[in-house]
């Protein structure tokens, strides 16, 4: 059995607390417990696609047109390092982070990755994109006063 807890409150804190003290200890076959912030949220996934959409309507990247989602490959391959692997059949295949797994902190670093590339290439970006740039920033800022 799995249990979850957010934290969003004293109580919850004061209910995990409580359950952690009530769980067995043994170290033939330990529990384990992680502590993590949330992964990204559904508004975040939509704001990441609408500054990724941007760029690929407005981008030509050596001659190529790429779609959001190659985009997409390219800047977490980017934020991650640019590991390059030959494909089963020929080519080369970037190896990004999965955005799927990844936590808040980790897509604003996505969403910021993209707007900076963006900027740089001369990149109108929409009223969407716009705003899923501020609530990145927002987000980062508000990590670095509780770090």
């Amino acid at each position: 059995m799995i249990k979850e807890f957010r934290l969003t409150h004293e109580q919850a804190r004061n209910t995990v607390i409580s359950v952690i003290s009530q769980l067995p200890v043994d170290n033939k076959h330990p529990l384990r417990i992680v502590i993590d912030e949330d992964k990204r949220s559904s508004a975040q996934n939509r704001m990441m696609w609408a500054v990724l959409n941007d760029i690929a309507k407005q981008v030509n990247w050596n001659g190529e047109q790429l779609t959001a989602e190659e985009w997409k490959h390219l800047i977490t391959a980017n934020l991650h390092g640019q590991k390059c692997v030959k494909g089963i059949q020929g080519g080369l295949v970037f190896m990004g982070l999965s955005t799927r797994r990844m936590n808040k902190k980790e897509f604003a670093d996505v969403v910021t990755c993209a707007e900076q590339f963006g900027a740089e290439n001369g990149v109108k970006f929409s009223n969407d994109a716009l705003e899923a740039i501020r609530l990145a920033e927002q987000y980062k800022d508000q990590l670095s006063k509780v770090a």
